[in-house]
C-alpha cells in the first residue's frame, strides 16, 4: 500500500477521526482517495495512491510516528507513507510492522470492516516517575540571590 497525501488533510483527517474510546483506526487507499475510520467515524482525503490497500493499526503510536516525522523533516505539502510486509514509512521515518501492530490487506475489496481484539482494550499507563528526576536544580543550602547580585569564586579556581 502506497499513497501520497496533503499533510494538512491528513492531520485534519486524524483530529476528526481518532478517539480515545476505540484505539483501533482502519486506513484505506484506493481509488485515488484515502479513507480513516476509527469505530463508527470515517472520513476521506482525495490522494495519489500508487498502490490499494487497507491498513489497520493504533492511532495514538501513528500520530506519535508523525510527531516525529514533523520534527524531522522539512515542512513539505504532502506525505509519501508506504506500508509494507516490513513495516511502515512516513517519508524517510520507518518503524517495523511489530513495532506498531500493523495488519494489512492487499485487496480493498476484501479487507474487513473491523479487527476484533483477542484481548480487550486497557489504555496504556504513562511510564512511572522517576523520584530522582523531580529533585530540585539546586539543595536547600544554596540561597536564593540572583546570579548577577553578587559575585561568587569559582569553584575551579
Amino acid at each position: 500500500m502506497k499513497f501520497l497525501v496533503p499533510r494538512v488533510s491528513l492531520i485534519r483527517l486524524l483530529r476528526a477521526v481518532c478517539g480515545e474510546a476505540h484505539p483501533l483506526l482502519r486506513i484505506e487507499a484506493s481509488a485515488g482517495c484515502v479513507t480513516l475510520a476509527c469505530a463508527d467515524i470515517e472520513a476521506g482525503c482525495e490522494s495519489t495512491v500508487e498502490s490499494e490497500g487497507v491498513c489497520f493499526l493504533r492511532h495514538a503510536k501513528l500520530k506519535r510516528l508523525l510527531q516525529i516525522y514533523f520534527r524531522d523533516a522539512e515542512q513539505s505539502t504532502t506525505i509519501d507513507i508506504v506500508v509494507a510486509p516490513m513495516g511502515i514509512w512516513i517519508g524517510r521515518t520507518h518503524v517495523t510492522r511489530a513495532g506498531l501492530e500493523i495488519s494489512l490487506f492487499d485487496n480493498p475489496e476484501i479487507a474487513p470492516r473491523t479487527l476484533l481484539f483477542l484481548e480487550p482494550y486497557v489504555p496504556e499507563e504513562p511510564p512511572p516517575v522517576d523520584l530522582q528526576m523531580n529533585l530540585p536544580l539546586f539543595p536547600a543550602c544554596v540561597d536564593d540571590a540572583s546570579l548577577d547580585s553578587t559575585q561568587r569564586p569559582s569553584p575551579f579556581s
